[in-house]
């Protein structure tokens, strides 16, 4: 099992014949090993069509600037509810022409959960770019805007609220409710662990997508060692991170106020602002649990037990990593292979990336991400 994984790890990689743009990667390696959105977002701005969501909703309006579209042969639906909390919103990206019955994409950000990343003005470009990404290889792109929540589960009921309005109404958007993928990174990790582990919280269809894909996370805490916590404001945080993975953060590039814990240099204006309602519950650590608690939310026997497909994908610059996966991935592909080969999960280490290169990339001549997912979603029935 372990050979067909790598087997299909080369395959995927061949498939999409990429690289990180040498000097792009040199840049990424001065910062190091660490995550720093506000300098890398420098990197891949360039990349990025001329307008993005400031030109949307131009900072400090009111209201958006009702301007032509944003995106050519792109239909974008914005702040779209799907729950009861102000922060319960997506956008959905979807194709001016064509037909539906598409594939839909769901990516689910790490972070403070922001659908657009606020951390400095650059970053504002992003994750519009997933969307047109998902429009561009003929599906409907959907990014979720993720909040904290009160209780240890609270996250994965979000994302089971989400999937089952996406299931209502995404045909609506020329998406196929019966072919939908979610992708999670670094914090959002945490979240997406407990929907695709706690088969309870599904709505009466069951999980709803076809393949949940984690990247630079871990899922399912406990698993290879004390990992999962940290990082960006969430569980499923970088394995391996040290106490701040942040440290550093803007260093490289001069920015003083677009790097660290909460930054908001590049705050943008609108519902899914991060001074818009939705407030965060006091984050004082969680409390400890017995045993027996622990047990009733592990993750890992709805890991085991699950038909949606998984990959489990980490940056050769993600912190903690030393030259290949990181223990909690091995561990938990090993874990998951012993259910049976249908439940092994695809493993992809992401050469020359970073923790926030590894997103910021997608919709760019770097396909080094985009690539093997794309083959990889391909290959899913």
């Amino acid at each position: 099992m372990k050979l067909k994984t790598l087997f299909l790890i080369l395959l995927m990689t061949g498939t999409a014949a990429a690289q990180v743009p040498p000097d792009i990667e040199a840049g990424l390696k001065k910062i190091g090993q660490i995550v720093d959105p506000a300098c890398t977002a420098k990197f891949y701005r360039p990349l990025m069509p001329k307008n993005d969501y400031n030109t949307y909703w131009p900072v400090g309006a009111s209201e958006p600037a009702g301007i032509a579209q944003l995106y050519p042969g792109v239909a974008l639906a914005r702040d779209v509810s799907f729950g009861k909390n102000p922060k319960d919103l997506i956008d959905i990206f979807s194709s001016e022409k064509g037909g539906g019955n598409r594939t839909v994409l769901i990516y689910v950000p790490g972070g403070q959960g922001n659908k657009i990343e606020q951390q400095a003005r650059e970053g504002n470009a992003f994750y519009d770019n997933i969307g047109r990404w998902a429009v561009k290889n003929d599906m409907v792109g959907v990014t979720m805007q993720r909040h904290p929540g009160a209780n240890w589960d609270d996250g994965g009921k979000d994302i089971s609220t989400m999937i089952q309005w996406l299931e209502a109404n995404i045909a609506k958007y020329k998406g196929n409710p019966d072919r939908m993928f979610i992708w999670a990174h670094s914090a959002g990790n945490g979240p997406l662990g407990v929907y695709i582990g706690h088969p309870e919280i599904h709505g009466p269809k069951g999980p709803g997508v076809k393949g949940a894909i984690f990247m630079s996370g871990n899922p399912v805490p406990g698993i290879g060692g004390n990992e999962g916590r940290g990082g960006r404001g969430d569980r499923g945080a970088p394995a391996g991170a040290a106490a701040n993975p942040l440290a550093g953060a803007g260093s490289t590039c001069g920015i003083a106020q677009g790097a660290g814990v909460g930054a908001n240099a590049g705050a943008i204006s609108g519902p899914s602002s991060v001074s818009a309602g939705g407030a965060a519950p006091p984050r004082g650590g969680a409390q400890p649990v017995d045993a027996a608690t622990q047990a009733a939310r592990s993750n890992l026997p709805g890991f085991k037990s699950t038909k949606v497909a998984i990959v489990l994908a980490r940056a050769e610059l993600d912190p903690g990593v030393t030259g290949a996966m990181a223990a909690s991935d091995i561990a938990l592909h090993d874990e998951l292979c012993k259910a049976g080969q249908e439940h092994c999960p695809t493993m992809l280490y992401l050469k020359g990336e970073s923790h926030m290169s590894e997103v910021f990339s997608i919709d760019t001549p770097d396909k080094t991400v985009s690539g093997p997912i794309l083959a990889w979603m391909k290959k899913v029935k």
